[in-house]
């Protein structure tokens, strides 16, 4: 399979100098044409241009989740420029999240990001790893609203992108497939965890679903 664009760039976007990416890039450099390694080469002068944007552009993502939605997980996620412990011994940065775009896995060597970066690499993930999945596994995912679809995106990054149909969320998936959406808010507010120490702030995040959920 060929690497397109974007997976060509995450190549070297995320290069740390390791010996197999050292490797790997020498490789790449002995099977390139001597045309391409002058230091005339066109792509050698493009390379060495300025930037005619700020650089934080170059992160900007167009997807078809509600902008509603990204809103309401940054929100709630927050933001963090450098990596951290998740609270559960999870390396994560930007927006919660624990991984980059080409699968790459946080560590706490990372260098820090921009919010603008975090922000486009959580939508990125989001769109990939979530909203790709739940519009393909939530029935009558074409008949809900903007509003509907986005508070569904805000729970499963929250809990799983596989949620619907799986144990312990019987209530939600049973009222999205019987397509009983006016009992849907009821049935956001049952996954809070009662009585652990995020329980607060989990009603908090159902609530904001909700109130998207009816926009």
């Amino acid at each position: 399979m060929l690497l397109d664009e974007q997976g060509f760039r995450n190549f070297f976007a995320y290069f740390r100098n390791e010996p197999q990416q050292v490797a790997a890039i020498e490789m790449l450099r002995q099977a390139l044409p001597t045309s391409l390694l002058s230091g005339d080469a066109k792509w050698v002068h493009k390379y060495r241009d300025k930037p005619s944007a700020n650089l934080d552009d170059l992160f900007e993502l167009h997807s078809d989740i509600p902008s509603k939605a990204i809103d309401l997980i940054a929100e709630f996620e927050g933001f963090r420029a450098s990596p951290y412990n998740d609270g559960v011994g999870v390396v994560t940065i930007g927006y919660g999240s624990t991984f980059y775009e080409d699968g790459t896995k946080v560590t706490y060597k990372d260098p820090p990001i921009t919010e603008t970066r975090a922000k486009a690499m959580m939508e990125t993930i989001a769109q990939k790893n979530f909203w790709d999945v739940i519009k393909t596994t939530i029935p009558f995912w074409n008949e809900m609203s903007d509003g509907q679809r986005g508070a569904l995106l805000s729970f499963s990054y929250n809990l799983g992108a596989h949620f619907f149909g799986s144990s312990g969320f019987s209530t939600i998936s049973y009222r999205l497939r019987e397509k009983l959406w006016h009992e849907v808010p009821a049935a956001l507010r049952l996954y809070v965890n009662p009585g652990s120490a995020v329980e607060i702030g989990l009603k908090r995040r159902r609530e904001a679903e909700i109130k998207l959920w009816l926009s």
